[in-house]
């Protein structure tokens, strides 16, 4: 237990670094983790933290993670064509897209929330790609929309939803 708070977790984060690059590679110390179990327990346990940066948990150790950009990456979208799309993140994971999530910033880069809303997830130029087949210029309002299935949701630029 940490002694200089009454946190029931032990903070490793001086002897650990740990960073995620803006496409989505894990880094201990400076070395690319290439071990996909390692890799796996790192994101299964990736949390915000109280403090609103990311960390992980594992028992009662805790260690932050910097994050470059956002700590999920989209690599690839599948249409499912029942009019809903899934989203292949590059932590093996897929699960549906959400269209009311989306959002690109001022830097024309898109993002998505995933793990059930918890997280930003930053999409790779091949996903975004095929995403920007469904998106259409709306000239009368002066905006572009999502189309899915025959309903649209407009794309916010800015800032996340």
């Amino acid at each position: 237990m940490n002694q200089q708070n009454s946190s029931p977790y032990f903070d490793v984060t001086p002897h650990l670094r740990l960073f995620i690059d803006k496409e989505g590679r894990w880094y201990q110390n400076g070395v690319e983790i290439i071990h996909a179990g390692v890799r796996r327990q790192f994101m299964e346990s990736l949390e915000i933290s109280p403090e609103g940066g990311y960390r992980i948990r594992v028992g009662r150790e805790v260690c932050k993670v910097e994050v470059e950009d956002a700590p999920y990456v989209v690599l690839g979208i599948v249409d499912y064509g029942d009019g809903s799309l899934g989203l292949e993140l590059k932590d093996a994971d897929a699960e549906i897209f959400n269209p009311e999530t989306f959002w690109i910033n001022d830097q024309n880069i898109p993002y998505s929330m995933v793990k059930d809303g918890r997280f930003p997830a930053r999409f790779s130029r091949p996903a975004y790609y095929d995403l920007a087949q469904r998106i259409v210029s709306d000239d009368r309002n002066q905006t572009f929309l999502l189309v899915l299935n025959g309903k649209s949701w407009p794309v916010r630029i800015g800032t996340a939803p």
